[in-house]
């Protein structure tokens, strides 16, 4: 919890500040870039240290050498990347892209090193030593964003944050790790004898890929089709919506995946920890993104300033798709805890084709960035929720219950919902109406949480961030 909150306010505090010194186009600049170097860096990883936390054991001759199997592939990246750079940007007719890239494409040579301690540390559930790692690295990033921001260096400012950040994350966990690394020269049954974890890791990375493609092809096709205005208005309210289950339910679902690989045998367990924490992660996130629609404009104009007043109709539509978005949190956790990468690289290269289709439907009826954020709520809500039902069959678990306490926790929100909007109709100024509908959602909150019938659900979710000092 310490490590995502923290990393969460550096995060809210670095988008707040870039986008106080940066034009929408910039935003959309760094964007496009961002979305390129997401795709690349899973290829360096290679799946790496899910495959660790999976393993029924390792050695330190491994570890060697996936590391420098990892360096290897992203080297051979990054050079792909140095060539491809000056297509990219003319695609976009944005000269800028072409060095934000190489210089944001430098962590592909430096992340390869600290996969493999990351995956201990995780392993190891050592979450207290990653905490302090993640708080630090974006600690950094928020800092040097900040004063190159202010200096006017644009989208570079954010650029330079992304590789301090990954810099500062490998040196840390690598830090954390340094008993159980290695990093000798590896010989050919040292690469043979890592075979097998490269073969998860395969998986793993494809599943990866067709993940960062359902969230973030999105911006390519909008960047395109748009323009880099329009897609920095869309990228500003998708990262708020991206931040509720990246964040806070990470708290949740970064402990899930070794506890299910831990209880994959044992059905019973399986079975009760599946529904425990999807209950927990709809009974946080929930309020979070029926706050995100109701606050909409509020949180733009307070945040962000008046020039951002075009990204606030976003937030309605990806607070919608937030709620289906939570349900979904827990089943990639699962899956890969179950051991089944393949099945999730299917699952979600099949629900990325859809998402994108129902994408280029919304533009093609009304090219606006408004309609790219409706066309994701109604993929979302007209067939993902059906993906999501099988794909849990196929584990072997029931979707239903969870797709039942959800409905539950939606029709005691209604009502606040309902009568904090009619709050906002009310005549005055802006602070006035704005404490109205806050006192009117804040009461609902509390009763939701220690009054309704679903108050056990709310007691064991802060009961999970409740901690005690025990003796080793």
């Amino acid at each position: 919890m310490a490590g995502a909150a923290g990393a969460a306010i550096f995060q809210f505090l670095q988008m707040i500040v870039f986008a106080r010194f940066v034009t929408a186009a910039e935003l959309g600049d760094y964007a496009l870039a961002a979305v390129v170097i997401g795709f690349l860096a899973p290829v360096a990883e290679a799946g790496v240290s899910q495959a660790i936390v999976i393993a029924d054991g390792h050695n330190r001759s491994q570890l060697a050498a996936l590391a420098w199997v990892n360096f290897s592939i992203g080297l051979l990246i990054f050079l792909l990347l140095f060539i491809a750079a000056d297509f990219f940007a003319g695609w976009y007719d944005r000269p800028v892209l072409s060095d934000i890239l190489v210089l944001m494409g430098t962590t592909l040579l430096i992340a390869p090193f600290g996969v493999q301690s990351s995956g201990l540390l995780t392993r190891a559930m050592r979450f207290d030593a990653a905490a302090k790692v993640e708080v630090i690295s974006w600690a950094c990033s928020f800092i040097a964003v900040a004063i190159l921001a202010w200096r006017g260096w644009g989208p570079w400012s954010m650029a330079a944050g992304y590789v301090l950040r990954n810099a500062v994350a490998t040196a840390g966990s690598m830090a954390a790790a340094w008993p159980g690394l290695s990093f000798k020269i590896p010989d050919s049954g040292d690469l043979r004898d890592a075979g097998p974890l490269l073969r998860f890791g395969f998986f793993e990375l494809s599943s990866r890929w067709a993940d960062f493609l359902s969230n973030y092809l999105d911006k390519l096709v909008v960047g395109k089709w748009l323009g880099v205005t329009a897609l920095g208005y869309y990228n500003l309210a998708f990262t708020l919506f991206m931040m509720p289950t990246g964040r806070l339910g990470y708290v949740i679902t970064r402990v899930s995946f070794p506890v299910f690989a831990r209880v994959r045998d044992d059905k019973p367990r399986l079975e009760q920890y599946f529904r425990q924490i999807n209950r927990q992660i709809v009974v946080l996130l929930f309020p979070l993104y029926a706050g995100m629609m109701l606050f909409h404009e509020e949180i733009v104009l307070l945040l962000f300033g008046q020039s951002w007043l075009p990204a606030a109709p976003l937030l309605i539509a990806f607070g919608l798709a937030g709620l289906v978005r939570s349900c979904n949190a827990v089943l990639p956790q699962l899956i890969k805890g179950l051991g089944k990468p393949s099945l999730l690289f299917g699952w979600m290269l099949v629900w990325t084709a859809v998402l994108n289709i129902f994408l280029v439907s919304a533009l093609a009826i009304s090219p606006s960035a408004i309609s790219a954020a409706w066309g994701r709520v109604a993929a979302k809500y007209c067939i993902e929720i059906a993906m999501l039902w099988w794909l849990a069959r196929r584990c072997g678990l029931a979707f239903v219950p969870v797709l039942k306490f959800a409905a539950r926790v939606v029709a005691w929100l209604a009502p606040v919902a309902a009568i904090c909007w009619l709050a906002g109709q009310m005549p005055g100024n802006f602070w006035l109406v704005f404490a109205a509908k806050a006192v009117v959602f804040g009461s609902g909150i509390y009763l939701l949480a220690f009054k309704s019938p679903l108050r056990d659900a709310f007691s064991a979710c802060f009961r999970l961030f409740h901690f005690e000092r025990q003796p080793r």
